[in-house]
């Protein structure tokens, strides 16, 4: 019975860890892996913060600098809303596509001119313009990059815990009734978010976005370590405590001690 307990806590570690640094590694050996697979979540969140981004221009620096410069930028203002209103899941649509096609270098020149050409504009307006299609660019570019940020947190911190499972596994083999506590919760969390990207990709990278740099997740982390420096550096007492505590609840007759 020890045997197979050690013998399956060491296959889930390493499986887990293959799975995670190989898809860890992927992210930066196909670097626009994440961006073809998001493209759908990616066009959605373009839209959103476009035209959040639109209407905050136009209630304060925006509106104030068309009042001042009204006879020359009124009309460009009219063609930015309606495209804004009309067609901006097409116009997005569209500048995506060809930004996919970009490589690095083209995308590195691109964001310097998107960037220099805004700088000169507002300069010279007040910041009064910004066009649509500059706008989404520059939105698109800032999504992909903060996305594949929080992609990368995401399994690389599950790469991290799966290597510490398996690395206790092989080191700390009298703790595996322990062990199996946090292997338990990383089996538990790869499964639903198999199953949320398999079943639902837009949830998945809505989920991850933004939201692995959050406290939640950082919290969820921080409780996984904590079980695995206790396995480590304190004989398991606290998760030997806790693991005999359930194991009473269900009325199991076996028993963890501290190793």
């Amino acid at each position: 019975m020890a045997d197979s307990l050690k013998l399956t806590l060491r296959v889930i570690g390493l499986a887990g860890l293959v799975l995670f640094a190989g898809l860890f590694g992927a992210t930066y050996l196909s670097a626009d892996s994440v961006e073809r697979v998001g493209q759908a979540f990616i066009k959605y969140q373009v839209e959103k913060e476009v035209r959040e981004t639109y209407g905050r221009m136009a209630d304060s620096t925006y509106g104030k600098a068309l009042g001042r410069l009204k006879g020359k930028y009124e009309a460009e203002a009219r063609q930015i809303q309606a495209a804004l209103n009309d067609n901006l899941p097409a116009k997005i649509a569209n500048v995506i596509a060809a930004m996919c096609r970009l490589d690095c270098k083209q995308r590195q020149a691109l964001q310097q001119s998107i960037e220099s050409e805004y700088r000169t504009r507002l300069a010279a307006t007040g910041g009064a313009v910004d066009t649509i299609t500059e706008l989404i660019k520059g939105k698109y570019l800032e999504i992909v990059a903060n996305l594949m940020r929080d992609v990368r947190i995401f399994l690389g911190s599950n790469a991290l815990l799966f290597l510490a499972v398996a690395a206790l596994a092989f080191l700390k083999p009298r703790a595996a009734i322990q062990l199996y506590l946090p292997a338990a919760f990383l089996v538990v969390s790869t499964v639903i978010c198999s199953g949320v990207y398999l079943f639902g990709q837009n949830w998945f990278f809505t989920i991850i976005y933004n939201d692995y740099v959050g406290f939640g997740y950082v919290a969820y982390v921080g409780v996984l370590f904590g079980f695995l420096y206790d396995i480590a550096f304190n004989k398991a007492r606290v998760t030997t405590e806790i693991v005999n505590a359930v194991l009473g609840a269900i009325g199991s007759a076996v028993q963890a001690v501290p190793c």
